[in-house]
């Protein structure tokens, strides 16, 4: 009698053949991401190592979460007497409810690199100690510069490698989900606001000119390092016009629209092309979805932009 065929069992799945270009697909990829998880430690340390080693000993303040800690600290230290710095704490305790926020509202890989960058800024600001490297730097001016280079080039790697330094990017992001009339910029300027605020009736004067001029120098070259994440197109498909209006004058950005015709439904639609700044994409993805739930949204963020892009920050 001839044999019958076996049947594999429900529990075991047959084991799927991968070609050899797909296996080096899988293996590229993977590569990829340790490379991505690693670039947001080196960036961390790198961040850390010029805060601790350059910026603190000088007396400078941060215009982010890690001034916040700062302040923070320093109001501790007016109350109970503490000899050992504690900045890479309080930046940790003020970043863990924003780790909720960046697994809720944004998506896991997300998470899980700004988890490991603000671990390893963490662990450097705690271990790293403060220490002037530079003692006979005293031009304030240079000081702001150099270390506002290297420190942006630090959170510029992390963002490069698809996570963030947590703090106030998160905590924009989440806002500018809630209301409507905020941006990340805008979370980021009142924050720095406050935090220079207090420099100034706190600290010197002159402490709280050269902190917004290590901000700005920061900010700078963070943006740069981060070239291309800065900018996304989008292509919509959507049956109201109003998506239109939404792009144009709610966030002054440009677009290219055509009159097309859905293949199965045979009913007319507008398809719109955008390229917007990773800042505006998830409140403009909120609001186009408001007006139309049922529109199609496709994002490319490898984009090289020639021409004129303006940068709304704020």
């Amino acid at each position: 009698m001839p044999k019958e065929p076996k049947i594999p069992s429900k529990g075991r799945p047959a084991r799927e053949l991968i070609s050899p270009e797909q296996r080096k697909e899988n293996r590229k990829a993977f590569l990829k991401n340790v490379g991505e998880f690693l670039l947001c430690i080196l960036g961390g340390l790198i961040y850390s190592a010029a805060i601790n080693l350059i910026v603190l000993p000088k007396g400078l303040f941060i215009g982010n979460l890690t001034g916040l800690a700062q302040v923070i600290q320093d109001i501790l230290k007016m109350v109970v007497p503490v000899q050992r710095d504690l900045t890479g704490i309080f930046l940790f305790l003020l970043n863990t409810p924003l780790f909720i926020m960046s697994f809720t509202s944004i998506n896991r890989k997300f998470f899980m690199k700004t988890l490991l960058t603000v671990g390893s800024m963490f662990a450097a600001m705690t271990f790293i100690p403060i220490v002037d490297i530079l003692p006979k730097m005293t031009d304030y001016l240079t000081i702001s510069l150099v270390g506002g280079a290297i420190a942006g080039f630090g959170a510029g790697l992390c963002l490069q490698a698809g996570g963030s330094g947590g703090g106030t990017d998160i905590l924009g992001v989440y806002v500018s989900l809630k209301r409507k009339d905020f941006s990340v910029g805008r979370v980021n300027l009142i924050i720095s606001l406050l935090i220079y605020a207090y420099a100034f009736f706190r600290k010197d004067p002159i402490v709280m000119i050269y902190s917004f001029i290590f901000t700005l120098i920061y900010v700078f070259v963070v943006d740069k390092t981060h070239y291309q994440n800065v900018k996304i197109s989008l292509m919509v498909v959507t049956k109201s016009e109003k998506v239109l209006d939404c792009i144009t004058r709610g966030f002054g950005r440009g677009a290219t629209y055509w009159n097309g015709k859905g293949a199965y439904s045979g009913q007319d639609t507008f398809v719109i092309n955008t390229v917007v700044s990773k800042y505006e994409l998830i409140r403009m993805r909120r609001l186009l979805q408001d007006i139309d739930p049922n529109a199609f949204i496709i994002e490319n963020t490898d984009v090289n932009v020639t021409g004129q892009f303006m940068s709304n920050f704020f």
